[in-house]
């Protein structure tokens, strides 16, 4: 599968016919799969020019969205979540910062890591053939991101906490098909004031997960509940 910006209209970017004709050896004429990143698809032929064969196919984004914002971690640690996350189906990534952070970035290295990020979520979409991008944040801070939690529309915001409640428990005193987000903290922990900043709990495990394990445990909780009563 690859992603195009019109199924009506497909072409391929440089990177992706690189990959096709270099890396997978695609030949002329063979069956392939064009998607919009929205949801829309049909199936087409590869070659010089794309040729579509197919009715395009809508497919309805999942509801409630979900989002993980998972505090930022040494080495290539957050590529390793970025490109899980999206295998997993969530539907927006933010990395974040926390007053526990070890790694902090200067503006220039963000912006670049975040292009980063949304090429490796990018290609782990194409990957799994999801239908739907998920949307990468910038790095963005804690405080930021519990500002507005309680406003209107802007759904349930949930601290990965292993003092926390289940996900059935958390998901049935909000409204349903409201909007998901789990914050994952660093393996420092959260600080005194993130953990009583206000926002309901979530029990990721019983015990302290590693960072990067912790995220992924949040998704795979989540996903697994919309999934089963969608």
């Amino acid at each position: 599968m690859a992603f195009v910006d019109s199924v009506d209209s497909p072409v391929l970017d440089d990177d992706d016919r690189h990959h096709f004709q270099r890396v997978l050896r695609v030949r002329e004429g063979s069956p392939m799969v064009v998607c919009d990143g929205a949801g829309s698809w049909r199936r087409a032929t590869f070659g010089e020019s794309i040729s579509v064969v197919g009715d395009v196919e809508v497919i309805d984004p999942p509801t409630p969205t979900i989002t993980v914002a998972f505090a930022l971690m040494k080495g290539d640690r957050p590529e390793f979540v970025v490109q899980k996350l999206t295998e997993l189906g969530v539907d927006t990534i933010v990395p974040m910062t926390t007053e526990h952070c070890v790694v902090r970035w200067d503006e220039r290295k963000a912006h670049r890591q975040r292009e980063r990020f949304a090429r490796i979520s990018r290609e782990a979409a194409m990957q799994c053939r999801r239908t739907h991008l998920p949307r990468v944040g910038p790095v963005t801070a804690f405080a930021e991101l519990i500002v507005g939690s309680s406003a209107p529309g802007a759904g349930r915001l949930l601290l990965a906490d292993p003092d926390g409640g289940s996900v059935a428990q958390m998901i049935s005193e909000g409204t349903a098909g409201e909007p998901l987000t789990v914050l994952v903290g660093p393996e420092g922990g959260w600080s005194d004031a993130e953990k009583n900043a206000g926002l309901r709990q979530l029990r990721i495990a019983d015990h302290i997960l590693r960072a990067e394990t912790a995220s992924l445990a949040a998704a795979v909780l989540l996903t697994a509940h919309r999934s089963q009563h969608s």
